[in-house]
């Protein structure tokens, strides 16, 4: 609280004019101005400007150095309330709020809450932030990503209010729009409140871009060409993309019950019962185009949402914000912007996706080959699909292939580009040809690829629509993308910081490469590398270094990756014999392996393992189902519940050996079940594989405190259910 009270401009000469003339003498503005501060208000504080004789440019006071930030000459917040006001809005607290709780613990009057909220947003406009929008893991231009709409992302609009363009090709300038909303959050500390403000950025069909990184898109000119949705009813595109009421319903089962039962009482239907009764009941209240409306600006909400592209590891890399509802027109738009199309796009409505984009660009397919599907759309692939007995290797994206294709992926080598969904999705198609889209075909996709990505980051962003959506449409997507910005930053650091700390590299040397990706470069190697540190494709530097780019998503084979840590940490003691030992078609139902006792070697390095003493959060392995690490190694063996990632990877070396005997078994996801049971409540038929009825054991894990519950179905015995319980 010792800020001074006499606030002046520290510039003495005209940075405009050539000859950089002298300022006139400082003059008062006002001496009834208030800093703002983490500690309370100071009052009675007095700002000035100075102006140049030539040009009559004004300068006002704005010095960081002091630890201030100067909104309007009335109102100055110090850095450390902006900041503080950055580190809430990430954990989904509102402005006022964090002033409500400063007014209640100083005891004093702050100003209103909606000039801090735009002092805020002056200091971040005028903060020089990159907006890079990238992952230092998979570079400036992904080979795979997840995208989605977050419906619930929504502003205050009126689509009436919108008028169609005419001559418009729906090309932006990105810069251009962005620079006029960040001249309207600075412009708001030159009006006054209540005054209409010229700066000010309305929503329209003509000015109205997405944010795409720099080194991501293709130029400064993206696509929005939402303008296209309106009047093409009898389009074969508004067929692929229009809303209906089977995905509606679809939709509306994904809701809370609380919200299902609150959209009955605006129906005016019974609101009593279950979740399916009164999905039931709205079911046939749809059939009225009023009581379909009311329920689709319920789900959908008032703009059209966000539509989010995000890469495996959660970086965003591009938003849209809609003004009218998601059509697979807007992740075109933004994938068409892009300038290197991701080889794989993972999208619940993958086949409209595909249909638009080649559609629009019919000479050179976007999606190719087979139309984006994995495979060509046969009735033996379909079959072979649909019996689990197809499987599509894409070897490149563990290693990229010298292609001689035009165009190719610079990460991936590979000039094939498909649009696939995750097998929780497929109610959204009817196409029996789509199940050649599931990424479940893919094994290179398996374990690391986490197609819910998006669905997570919706949960975390979800917290804050209690204030978003309440904005005005350019506050909104100015506020969307500057927390996108930090949340981005903070994700780079945690994976950035989970290398170094796994890898024990020494001193390194940290860079980004040509295409984005994060590398190091190890300047003292005091240290062994350990089993964790994933070294691929080791590629020399300028200065003779060796850089290791930085890539968590190749999996490690378990073989070489207990043969690489035992060689490192206990040499001479593991072999051939071990290797053996532990291949699935050698463990047996007999003494031999239940009676099994680890020699020193691998005693030892089980001691290392669950040695309490050590980080919990040290990555131990990677397996194809995910990553483990010493603290989920802890709930296996010690007295503790089993966590559901570690039980996981139990039942894929279950599977193995199982399928090793020439016995097919499927074992549901631990994370799944767990939704059938309250308050979840979902459809456990919904995530069974289309060939269970083929399967010979199907094994369904049910969580209870202190307990798993298997249920094991037999395919020789359907008359009834085995069920057993094993304490752990």
């Amino acid at each position: 609280m010792d800020h001074q009270k006499q606030l002046f401009p520290c510039e003495t000469l005209c940075q405009v004019c050539p000859e950089h003339p002298k300022l006139d003498e400082a003059v008062l503005v006002t001496n009834k101005a208030r800093i703002v501060s983490m500690m309370g208000v100071i009052e009675n504080v007095s700002t000035h400007h100075r102006s140049c004789p030539r040009c009559h440019m004004v300068y006002r006071y704005q010095e960081w150095t002091d630890g201030l930030h100067n909104f309007d000459n009335h109102v100055v917040l110090s850095l450390e309330l902006c900041l503080f006001l950055r580190e809430n809005l990430q954990n989904h607290v509102s402005a006022s709020r964090v002033i409500d709780s400063l007014e209640g613990l100083r005891r004093v009057k702050f100003p209103s809450r909606d000039t801090i909220f735009h002092a805020y947003c002056h200091f971040e406009a005028l903060t020089d932030a990159e907006y890079m929008y990238s992952c230092i893991n998979c570079g400036f231009h992904p080979p795979v990503v997840v995208m989605d709409l977050h419906r619930k992302g929504v502003f205050k609009l009126a689509v009436s209010d919108l008028k169609a363009p005419e001559d418009f090709n729906g090309e932006h300038d990105i810069e251009g729009f962005w620079n006029s909303i960040h001249l309207e959050m600075i412009s708001r500390g030159f009006f006054p409140s209540g005054v209409k403000n010229p700066f000010s950025v309305p929503p329209s069909y003509t000015h109205w871009a997405p944010w795409i990184g720099s080194e991501t898109r293709t130029s400064d000119i993206v696509l929005n060409t939402e303008f296209k949705k309106v009047g093409t009813s009898s389009s074969h595109e508004a067929k692929l993309s229009s809303v209906t009421e089977d995905r509606l319903l679809d939709e509306l089962a994904k809701q809370k019950v609380g919200v299902v039962r609150k959209l009955c009482k605006a129906c005016n239907i019974d609101s009593k019962g279950s979740r399916f009764d009164l999905i039931t009941r709205l079911r046939e209240k749809m059939k009225s185009r009023q009581t379909y409306d009311k329920v689709f600006q319920s789900i959908w909400g008032a703009s059209g949402g966000w539509s989010v592209i995000l890469c495996p590891h959660g970086i965003v890399y591009s938003v849209k914000f809609n003004l009218r509802a998601e059509s697979p027109r807007d992740f075109a738009d933004l994938l068409l912007s892009w300038k290197h199309m991701p080889n794989v796009c993972v999208y619940d409505f993958a086949r409209g996706l595909a249909a638009h984009t080649n559609l629009r660009v019919p000479d050179k397919l976007p999606f190719h080959p087979h139309e984006g599907r994995l495979a060509e759309p046969t009735e033996e692939n379909v079959k072979a699909a649909q019996d689990g007995s197809l499987k599509v290797n894409l070897p490149w994206l563990h290693e990229r292939m010298d292609s001689v294709n035009e165009n190719p992926h610079p990460v991936t080598g590979s000039s094939d580009h498909y649009v696939l969904y995750d097998r929780f999705h497929e109610g959204n198609t009817k196409d029996p040809k789509d199940i050649l889209r599931r990424i479940q075909l893919v094994p290179e996709l398996k374990g690391w690829l986490n197609s819910q990505v998006v669905e997570q980051f919706f949960a975390n962003m979800r917290k804050s629509n209690y204030f978003l959506s309440n904005m005005s449409p350019s506050t909104h997507v100015f506020l969307m993308r500057n927390i996108n910005h930090h949340y981005n930053t903070v994700t780079n650091k945690k994976l950035l910081e989970r290398q170094l700390r796994h890898g024990r590299l020494g001193k390194i040397n940290i860079s980004l490469s040509a295409l984005g990706q994060a590398v190091v470069a190890p300047l003292v190697c005091n240290k062994p590398r350990e089993i964790t540190e994933t070294v691929l494709n080791p590629a020399p530097s300028a200065s003779g270094d060796t850089e290791i780019p930085i890539e968590p998503q190749e999996r490690v084979d378990n073989k070489k990756a207990n043969r690489r840590s035992t060689d490192a940490t206990f040499p001479d003691l593991c072999g051939p014999p071990c290797e053996a030992l532990t291949k699935p078609e050698n463990i047996l139902a007999s003494r031999s392996s239940w009676c099994f006792v680890p020699h020193p070697g691998q005693q030892q390095l089980l001691n290392y393992v669950l040695d309490i003493s050590r980080p919990k959060d040290e990555l131990i392995v990677e397996t194809s189902s995910g990553c483990l690490t010493r603290a989920e190694f802890w709930t296996l063996r010690l007295n503790k519940e089993m966590e559901s990632t570690i039980g996981n990877g139990c039942f894929e070396l279950i599977t193995k050996i199982v399928q090793s005997k020439g016995i097919s078994i499927y074992i549901e996801n631990l994370y799944v079940t767990r939704t059938w049971l309250a308050p979840y409540g979902c459809d456990p038929l919904q995530s069974f594989p289309t060939d269970a009825q083929r399967m010979h054991i199907i094994v369904l894990p049910l969580w209870t405190p202190g307990h798993f519950q298997l249920c094991e179905s037999c395919s020789e015995d359907h008359s009834r259910a085995v069920v057993r319980k094993k304490e752990l």
